[in-house]
């Protein structure tokens, strides 16, 4: 109430008030809970003696349940709106946080804490709502929008892991207070969306972008002509099911997460293999975060003046580009084109996917149109580092796996350039 109070005061646009809020919600969420697990979960599974493979089941488990909730979080959107399903995917976390730091002994914990639990609060607390709060309450601007919330996982994991390797070697390794540390910003989350998220712009009184009319042309007595298609139809889960348009955009989505998974998992390993050191090695995956935020605005400027059909197709050429790239790089030169093509590639993919989806079939279905395909995608996108494992072990060399995640990428490439506007 305070909120409304305020901004009906004041006639300030919330929107871009909303976007800071978000971040800071994916922010933590993504970037303590997904990466930084990463870097605690290591120390956890040296000073516990747990094998490779208990860490790697337990990171699949957690990735296919945040995918697997995606439906859950979709319904309660719908029915609640993103303030409430933030709120309880923040709680979520902060509970499996508490667990993984007091509870966990043994693989079996482990698995039962970090899979389903904070799985399942990942999914609640991320990616669906902030894409869908970008959705509502933004249309003419709506791929800056996402753009802008999204680049918060990719500085998320710039700055989550070092800084929480750091804390646990200061601390002796000690990675029950890391877990604590995560538990305490979990709760800033929820706490932040009960206060300052606010479901849809008519919960104030407003309407998406603020309301300022789109006045090119206006003053020559003629509409303006529409650069980017938005769909002026009311779609339903359903109908949007029903066109070919869908499933091309979900061909796209595979085709982009399927190799930048693949790479992240084995590209160092890999250019270690091929004769570079392992500090250039680990750099390439520094240098491609970086270069995803780069992509993320790209998306964000250019996919509100160009059709993001067409920059979608392209993110995934270029995104080829990487993966050709890293198969062939024995010197730091292709080292380095392949972080800036993946990174850039993934990161303006990463925004142009859900601005396509929320402009072909409007914001009031996108929830329950991303909540059906998140659970598919992440099928595939968990699976590539395994099945790219299975090729190296049974032929000795990445290269057949590189070639396989390549077709991916033109597949998904040749499906986004073919995705035109459902009618």
């Amino acid at each position: 109430m305070f909120v409304r109070r305020v901004m009906k005061l004041s006639g300030e646009f919330y929107g871009w008030r909303l976007i800071s809020v978000l971040w800071l919600i994916y922010f933590i969420n993504i970037g303590f809970v997904f990466y930084g697990s990463s870097v605690v979960n290591t120390f956890m599974v040296l000073e516990m003696g747990f094998d490779r493979k208990t860490l790697g089941g337990g990171f699949a488990l957690f990735h296919y349940m945040s995918g697997l909730s995606a439906p859950l979080a979709a319904f309660i959107i719908n029915r609640k709106g993103i303030r409430t399903v933030l709120t309880l995917g923040s709680l979520l976390l902060m509970t499996g946080a508490v667990l993984m730091a007091t509870a966990v002994s043994s693989p079996l914990t482990f698995f039962l804490v970090y899979g389903p639990v904070m799985g399942m609060g990942l999914g609640l607390g991320s990616v669906l709502a902030v894409q869908t709060g970008a959705t509502l309450w933004f249309e003419r601007k709506r791929a800056l929008a996402m753009s802008v919330v999204l680049t918060a996982s990719g500085i998320g994991a710039v700055v989550a892991a070092p800084s929480l390797g750091l804390l646990i070697a200061t601390l002796s390794g000690n990675w029950r207070i890391a877990w604590l540390i995560v538990a305490a910003l979990c709760l800033v989350s929820a706490c932040v969306s009960i206060l300052f998220v606010r479901n849809r712009p008519s919960d104030l009184g407003q309407v998406p972008d603020g309301g300022a009319p789109d006045i090119a042309g206006e003053q020559l007595g003629t509409p303006p002509r529409p650069v980017v298609h938005r769909t002026a139809r009311i779609w339903t889960r359903n109908e949007a099911l029903k066109t070919p348009a869908l499933w091309l955009i979900f061909a796209g989505i595979v085709g982009y997460f399927v190799p930048f998974m693949f790479c992240v998992t084995h590209g160092i390993i890999h250019l270690m293999d091929n004769g570079l050191s392992q500090a250039t090695a680990s750099l390439s995956l520094g240098l491609l975060t970086l270069f995803s935020i780069v992509g993320r605005l790209l998306g964000g400027f250019f996919g509100d003046r160009v059709e993001p059909r067409l920059l979608g197709g392209a993110s995934l050429l270029l995104l080829l580009v990487g993966v050709l790239a890293c198969m062939i790089a024995h010197d730091t030169l292709f080292m380095v084109i392949y972080a800036l093509c993946m990174g850039i590639g993934f990161g303006c993919a990463f925004v142009i996917m859900p601005t396509l989806i929320g402009n072909y079939y409007g914001a009031a279905a996108f929830a329950s149109i991303v909540g059906i395909l998140a659970p598919l995608y992440t099928l595939f996108s968990a699976s590539s580092p395994f099945v790219g494992g299975i090729i190296y072990d049974v032929s000795g060399s990445y290269q057949a796996a590189f070639i396989f995640v390549a077709v991916f990428c033109i597949a998904g490439s040749c499906a986004i350039f073919c995705a035109r506007e459902p009618g």
